[in-house]
């Protein structure tokens, strides 16, 4: 019997570039010191040209790009959060940053790139889940993993799979299931704010008409306020305040916007900047008694005392959990997303509009984002049932309008 030779390990492409027999596309070179080396591609034949092409160009400026199995999983975090992440903007920075040492470092910090495995994560996204944290919340957890491998192969000579690439679609996690964020109800936000003291009311009137995001809000000077003529007044969002209190940029160019407002709000802002001890150009609008403007967990709380002293016209509660009180006479823990927050003024303001049959076009434009697809993206469930309203209604109508004439008849 002739033995048959054995199939090769990999099969040539093009120059430099390979495939196992799995289908995998590897790249294949020498580094400075003569030594053949290969590179793993998460990717297909587009992806292998381009990290081959990256390759030769990094050994011909004299870079050294041999591969480095031992990374361990903290050094590549470590560097990643030094690297790219220091442009990121702050809120970005700090959602990252609590992601890795939350969630990822206390599991992987000693372990090498190479042996964290899809399973691995598919177990930490079923720990996480069992936790309670939210679908969003992993997938962040779940991105930033994909973010650290990839840097670790572009930037630190690490050579092999990205795990993240090899999850199943069943292993992921799922932000769409997340609970629905909760909208003011039928007369919640005028109560709500009629409830608040100033000059928290005039910040809450303002989110509820311009559905303008809390950084923005906050970070509103008078020279952004454009009242002189009430019958054409704007406001101007043009910068936003981080948690710390400082000015930035907004968080796209396209968040930098001119939102006409009604004559009725142009007299509730001519009214605050009267009650205001900092009135000129370069103050905050909404701000501190030092002029500072005002925290965003300030903010929150005051939200929260207007929800907990809001009523109906009944004098009932309008939100009754807060009233709520276990065996021992405290305040039961109100669960997550059972009262509207901050931004629940800018999903009402989307979701109204939507529903009143504003185009998605407009609504984008009102609340800053970067093109309509966002928009969609976004309030795609209240797309949805807007038209499916609308559908349901003039079926309704057609299939059973001789049984509505007849009661019209009687």
């Amino acid at each position: 019997m002739v033995d048959r030779p054995a199939a090769p390990r990999r099969v040539r492409v093009e120059r430099n570039i390979y495939r196992r027999a799995s289908g995998v596309y590897e790249v294949g070179f020498k580094d400075l010191d003569g030594r053949q080396r290969w590179r793993t591609v998460d990717g297909g034949i587009t992806a292998a040209r381009a990290v081959r092409d990256e390759l030769l160009v990094r050994r011909g400026r004299g870079e050294r790009v041999a591969t480095n199995p031992r990374l361990r999983f903290a050094d590549a975090v470590s560097n990643w959060l030094g690297g790219p992440v220091v442009h990121l903007r702050p809120a970005t920075q700090d959602c990252y940053r609590n992601a890795s040492e939350q969630h990822l470092l206390p599991r992987y910090a000693s372990r090498r790139l190479n042996a964290i495995t899809p399973d691995d994560l598919a177990n930490l996204v079923r720990e996480l889940r069992g936790g309670g944290l939210a679908e969003s919340t992993i997938a962040i957890v779940i991105g930033v993993t994909n973010r650290v491998y990839r840097y670790a192969a572009r930037r630190l000579g690490w050579a092999g799979t990205n795990p993240v690439s090899l999850m199943l679609p069943s292993e992921r996690p799922k932000p769409s299931q997340d609970v629905r964020r909760r909208l003011f109800q039928a007369r919640e936000l005028e109560q709500t704010i009629e409830a608040a003291p100033e000059p928290y009311r005039t910040l809450f009137t303002l989110a509820a008409l311009t559905g303008a995001r809390l950084s923005e809000l906050l970070a509103i000077r008078w020279m952004n306020v454009m009242i002189a003529d009430i019958d054409d007044a704007e406001v101007e969002f043009a910068q936003q305040v981080d948690r710390r209190g400082n000015l930035r940029p907004t968080k796209t160019e396209d968040s930098v916007r001119k939102v006409p407002i009604p004559r009725e709000l142009a007299l509730i802002l001519e009214r605050h900047r009267v009650r205001s001890t900092y009135v000129d150009a370069p103050d905050f609008v909404f701000c501190t008694r030092t002029g500072r403007p005002l925290g965003q967990r300030n903010v929150a709380r005051a939200l929260r005392l207007a929800q907990t002293n809001a009523t109906d016209d009944a004098g009932n509660p309008t939100f009754p959990v807060l009233h709520v009180r276990d065996e021992t006479g405290q305040p039961i823990q109100i669960p997550h997303g059972a009262l509207p927050s901050m931004h629940s003024f800018r999903h009402t303001v989307a979701s109204r509009a939507l529903l009143a049959g504003e185009s998605v076009d407009e609504v984008a434009f009102l609340l800053g984002h970067r093109d309509a697809n966002v928009t969609r993206a976004v309030y795609v469930r209240e797309l949805a049932d807007a038209r499916r309203r609308s559908m349901r209604r003039s079926r309704m109508i057609t299939e059973f309008g001789d049984v509505l004439g007849m009661q019209k008849d009687e």
